[in-house]
């Protein structure tokens, strides 16, 4: 399987370069890193970027900790000190723009620990949530699920943290904490269900939290019911909850946003009446828009055999190809009122390593035989009432993941390994007026007569019309690490780690994408 997040940390960009800033961290070499990113908003803006790493062993199991901040021309913004038990974890971190929450695990003290630093590094009031055992363990197996968002941002406004509650079966607790001044609230699970239950928050704005529960009555059940729930944003309340049941309306939601109008816009997967979003196949792509007081006022279907096959553009060759099935990683409203859905052919097909690691272990162990193999960038075109116009493909290399289980659908499989990076999709940044989008991806390029490259590619629309640009990243030898993180527009941020000198550097390049774009106006 092959994890972007392991992948880059080989790779050094030498080509097509036409400038850099640097920064130097040597004191963060020297110490244990935990954990570092970028200061993101909900376009993709980078404003920054965080390190969070161990400096000092304290008296009495205790650790002291440092975060350092730099604004997104790598200068320095504050180092702040922060002092825990040496036993506390961190699982996950976000940016809302305002401030930049840590959630962390005890698994000793039994407890999780929120910790938010505002944009100046100044440190917030801490919030603890009490944990027992057998949460954590449910919690730390639906991490693994890769259909879990743990802490979600709220631009400008909050955060929402999600967790797990042992209550007489299993249920959930969303934890809304506030950093505009507003109400912090808990939304959870019924108490006395006979059902587990888990959600997955999908949306977040000024108005609404758009998250997808599911319910089932065992572990070992391989079909439950799904439900959008949409609560206020600002008092915690629950709007309205729409049910996507197995028998009559079963569908897999996948994206959630508000349209200029204030209207909830669901986009997912349909499947025949009685299917399991499990390990049934999907029928196709619906949109449905609705009121934020639950009325349906635009429910479409686009089928993958009577429309998306039929508008698909032939390979090279002239010839049509298999589709497969498309992995939407975002959908981008530009200035025109269109969208744009950013995705990735997939199939699921037979692992010859797989099957070979079967026939050694005599079918025991946990191996799969069968994985997801990725292609083509696509690029779905729809118009503002969601009808399918256009479909632009972009050639890519190959790469495979693992299937995580080899009973499960290619759909429920292509989820579950997005949180594992089984994608070549990276990020998606638009500009401030909607008219320009670059969508990043990295790609392994199989050349005939030469060593094999690794690009960093963007798809670029401008003006109604995409292109594409691309930057050669050739991999390191000996003692050098490197990782591509998000920057601000145009850019690129190479963190670079020396293993022999301990140093830290991290390298801001501009890309040709302007230059590109300059040229087209």
């Amino acid at each position: 399987m092959r994890k972007h997040h392991t992948l880059v940390l080989a790779l050094f960009c030498a080509l097509m370069i036409t400038s850099a800033q640097e920064k130097t961290l040597n004191e963060i070499a020297s110490f244990k890193i935990k954990n570092s990113g970028s200061f993101i908003d909900k376009n993709k803006d980078v404003d920054g970027y965080y390190f969070y790493y161990e400096v000092d062993k304290l008296k009495k199991g205790k650790r002291e900790y440092a975060i350092k901040m730099l604004d997104n021309n790598l200068n320095d913004i504050a180092t702040k000190s922060y002092v825990d038990d040496k036993n506390t974890i961190l699982a996950n971190s976000k940016f809302n723009n305002q401030a930049l929450m840590f959630a962390m695990v005890n698994v000793k003290e039994k407890h999780y620990k929120l910790v938010t630093f505002d944009r100046r590094g100044k440190q917030g009031n801490d919030i603890t949530i009490p944990v027992n055992k057998k949460e954590m363990k449910w919690l730390n197996a639906m991490v693994k699920s890769g259909n879990f968002n743990m802490l979600f941002p709220v631009d400008n406004k909050g955060f929402i943290f999600n967790y797990v509650i042992d209550n007489k079966k299993i249920g959930y607790g969303l934890k809304y904490v506030a950093t505009d001044g507003g109400k912090s609230w808990i939304y959870k699970s019924p108490d006395e269900s006979k059902q587990i239950h888990s959600i997955n928050p999908i949306e977040a704005n000024e108005k609404v939290v758009v998250a997808m529960e599911t319910s089932k009555k065992s572990i070992l059940s391989q079909s439950g019911n799904t439900k959008i729930l949409v609560i206020d944003i600002e008092t915690g309340k629950l709007l309205f909850e729409k049910e996507y049941d197995k028998e009559e309306n079963p569908r897999l939601i996948t994206n959630a946003f508000l349209s200029e109008n204030k209207e909830l816009v669901l986009l997912g997967e349909y499947f025949n009446k009685g299917d399991n979003i499990i390990t049934d196949k999907s029928l196709g792509l619906f949109s449905q828009v609705l009121q934020l007081d639950g009325a349906v006022l635009n429910d479409s279907k686009i089928s993958w055999t009577n429309k998306i096959d039929k508008m698909m553009p032939p390979n090279s060759k002239g010839k049509k190809t298999n589709r497969g099935y498309v992995y939407f990683h975002d959908i981008i409203r530009t200035q025109e009122g269109s969208y744009y859905g950013i995705g990735e052919r997939y199939k699921k097909t037979a692992s010859a390593g797989g099957i070979a690691a079967a026939v050694l272990n005599g079918g025991r162990g946990r191996n799969t035989v069968t994985q997801l193999t990725i292609t083509d960038a696509l690029v779905f075109k729809f118009s503002d009432k969601f009808d399918l116009e256009d479909i632009e493909v972009f050639k890519k290399g190959k790469s495979r993941a693992p299937s995580l289980v080899d009973f499960g659908s290619p759909q429920l499989n292509a989820h579950a390994l997005k949180a594992f990076g089984a994608f070549d999709y990276e990020y998606t940044q638009i500009d401030a007026n909607r008219d320009r989008f670059y969508s990043m991806f990295i790609d392994y390029e199989r050349l005939k007569g030469e060593k094999n490259k690794l690009a960093f590619k963007s798809i670029i629309y401008n003006d109604g019309q995409l292109t594409e640009d691309k930057i050669y990243l050739q991999q390191s030898k000996g003692k050098i690490d490197f990782r591509v993180l998000p920057a601000k527009l145009g850019h690129v941020a190479l963190l670079e780690y020396n293993k022999k000198k301990k140093t830290v550097n991290l390298h801001l390049e501009k890309l040709n994408i302007d230059n590109k774009i300059a040229d087209r106006d």
